[in-house]
């Protein structure tokens, strides 16, 4: 288990594939953890490319620090992280709240992205309404509380 300490947070992440490759970075979606990713990383090459992928902040193995999340905060984590490991020129993958850092941290730092792959995602998903209402439902019933809604959309 690989845990980078980047003063302020913990995060958990991965690296898979060619350690000497072009590196991918993977960013996943809301109430999922760098696990989302097995299957695809199973399809892919596994010559010629490094695939990297962390847990989001309060997800998975990352630590939890105290809510709330703005998206600054999940850009600066994986600016951190790409720091950390000296990764620059990636191809970003992002799903859902993944795609909105993906686009985030390419307007931020052009040096770390060289292209973007984005999945279901927009510049900003729904209203500060919807997600205090969500976070109200989360924590009145965990993440099970938002699972019928998710499954519709």
């Amino acid at each position: 288990m690989l845990i980078a300490d980047l003063d302020d947070i913990r995060l958990h992440y991965r690296i898979d594939g060619d350690p000497d490759g072009a590196p991918v970075v993977f960013s996943n979606s809301l109430g999922t953890d760098l696990r989302l990713w097995d299957k695809v990383i199973a399809r892919l090459p596994q010559t010629g490319l490094k695939y990297i992928r962390c847990d989001t902040r309060g997800h998975g193995l990352s630590e939890c620090t105290p809510p709330p999340y703005g998206m600054g905060t999940l850009v600066r984590d994986v600016e951190r992280l790409m720091d950390h490991l000296d990764v620059k020129d990636a191809v970003f993958v992002g799903l859902s709240i993944g795609g909105m850092t993906a686009q985030g941290l390419a307007a931020k730092r052009l040096d770390l992205v060289r292209a973007l792959v984005l999945s279901n995602t927009a510049a900003r998903i729904a209203t500060r309404e919807i997600w205090t209402q969500r976070i109200a439902d989360v924590e009145a019933g965990g993440v099970e509380a938002l699972a019928d809604a998710t499954m519709i959309r």
